[in-house]
């Protein structure tokens, strides 16, 4: 099969559900104009508007048959290329400018997340020790991309890692929908809100979501703060492989490096490109631009993916255990901003 062959088989599959959720992000500018329009204010970003309606088509209308496999590569790899893409926009001064502080709040809801969750998980749910230890490393540091790197460390079942990132996709909408209300009592700043969000959203594309509807500030601070929780991963892993040290899972970098994600290291070698200037604010401004609306068409891809009757396969015990690890990194990180002054 030839290259032309293998694009043309790649349209057939993916071109209406990918128009879709075009249509769909399109639609969604246009209501957040008339909400600005109308109502001088934007109550509710393009962002969640898309997800919504993607949400509702899917789970009321039905239309996944005809949008299922370009709305799959939308929540996806197109996800995926928008957050590689919005490193161009981001200046790594900026987390530097506070340093030892955000740096020493990740760092400890990070271990705190992952041992309370454990404990909670293991001791007070009676969840097997290894399910205890995945929900806590994909809530505590990246989501499904650190369960998958932990799973072959404590040698976890298919079955255990289902379990896992099962109840994923839900929480990460609920989330999205959900945090950015944290705002609207004004008593939180932006640099704050996006902290909360970098240390408590479950998965790098839901961070970026729920950070950038609030404001450009608040979706770059998240973004970084989430990138020092996923720069955790290669120690988390060195660390479970130690005490797992009978199971002989072999850890070099090479394996480390492997579980972080393609989009991750793109986007830090785009920040990098954007902080030495190497990448100038006139063309990061328009990168970002193109990263935006992709993101909302990729949101109506996730909205068209998810499915709330899910919920009802996954175990009772895994939900709470999730929603305990979230509700915890939402405090932590609401603590963390009272201790520290960021604004």
């Amino acid at each position: 099969m030839n290259f032309y062959s293998k694009i043309s088989d790649w349209a057939n599959l993916n071109s209406r559900g990918l128009f879709i959720c075009t249509l769909i992000a399109v639609t969604s500018y246009l209501i957040q104009y008339f909400e600005i329009y109308f109502l001088s204010y934007n109550y509710i970003d393009s962002l969640i508007i898309s997800l919504l309606i993607g949400l509702v088509l899917h789970n009321f209308l039905s239309i996944s048959k005809i949008s299922n496999n370009g709305a799959k590569f939308a929540s996806k790899q197109l996800l995926e290329f928008s957050v590689m893409l919005l490193g161009a926009s981001v200046n790594l001064t900026l987390i530097f400018q506070e340093g030892l502080s955000i740096i020493s709040l990740v760092v400890f809801s990070v271990i705190l997340c992952l041992f309370l969750t454990w404990l909670f998980s293991k001791y007070f749910l009676k969840l097997s020790s290894n399910i205890s230890i995945l929900i806590a490393t994909g809530n505590s540091i990246c989501g499904n991309s650190a369960v998958v790197a932990m799973a072959p460390v404590i040698k976890a079942t298919s079955s255990e890692i289902a379990a896992a990132i099962g109840f994923s996709a839900i929480i990460g909408v609920l989330q999205v929908l959900l945090l950015p209300l944290l705002s609207l009592n004004g008593q939180i700043s932006n640099f704050e809100y996006g902290i909360i969000a970098g240390i408590s959203i479950y998965a790098v594309p839901q961070v970026v979501a729920a950070s950038f509807a609030i404001s450009t500030q608040s979706g770059i601070i998240a973004t970084q703060v989430k990138l020092i929780r996923v720069l955790l991963l290669g120690p988390l892993l060195i660390f479970f492989g130690i005490i797992k040290k009978e199971n002989k899972v072999k850890l070099d970098l090479k394996s480390i490096t492997n579980f972080i994600p393609w989009f991750i290291l793109g986007f830090l070698f785009l920040s990098i490109l954007r902080t030495t200037n190497i990448i100038p604010e006139s063309s990061s401004e328009i990168i970002q631009s193109i990263s935006k609306f992709l993101f909302i068409i990729a949101m109506a891809g996730i909205g068209l993916t998810v499915n709330f009757k899910e919920v009802k396969k996954i175990g009772f015990k895994v939900i709470l255990a999730v929603i305990f690890a979230v509700i915890l990194l939402i405090l932590i990180g609401l603590g963390g901003i009272s201790i520290f002054d960021f604004n």
